[in-house]
């Protein structure tokens, strides 16, 4: 028999977890092997929808966007190219007209990258994971996640640290 309280906790503690491992695979970096095949500017109005023709806000920016193809299923990725500034997440960004040109020079030559991005790509709501840094690469390229190894490990230490004090505490 199933003891009945521990799956309540079990559910539970499942529950607390999700949002928090959801929050961290968004904003944490990852990396994609693609194809660049093209790249495109847009202008859009701050909420972020496409200025029409006769559409002229006084305030508005640059949105660029890279299209890809996963090199070994040919799948399509489409990327945001923007700065993220000092706000969060706080990759710093402030290079996405240089990220561009190299996607663009890269998609000249039908060539190979390493597209290191954050966030989700949701058809639905038209949201594109925004692309951090491009560089190119050769065919299967070894990718060691240094960023997130190092905040795992950081995050970890916390933890215990965290654990312990409050046993001692206690």
């Amino acid at each position: 028999m199933f003891d009945r309280t521990r799956v309540i906790i079990a559910v539970v503690a499942l529950l607390a977890v999700l949002p928090g491992a959801a929050f961290l695979h968004y904003y944490l970096p990852r990396h994609d092997v693609v194809r660049i095949i093209g790249v495109e500017n847009r202008r859009v109005d701050m909420s972020g929808r496409p200025l029409q023709g006769g559409d002229r806000p006084q305030t508005g920016r640059d949105v660029y966007y890279i299209f890809a193809e996963d090199a070994e299923t040919k799948a399509p990725h489409v990327y945001r190219n923007e700065d993220t500034g000092w706000g969060f997440p706080f990759y710093l960004k402030f290079n996405s007209a240089d990220v561009q040109a190299v996607a663009a020079s890269i998609a000249s030559e039908k060539g190979l990258a390493i597209v290191t991005k954050y966030g989700w790509r949701v058809n639905l709501l038209s949201w594109f994971p925004n692309a951090i840094n491009i560089r190119r690469t050769e065919p299967n390229p070894t990718i060691i996640p240094w960023f997130n190894i190092f905040f795992f490990a950081a995050f970890g230490a916390l933890a215990i640290w965290v654990i312990r004090r409050a046993r001692r505490a206690r």
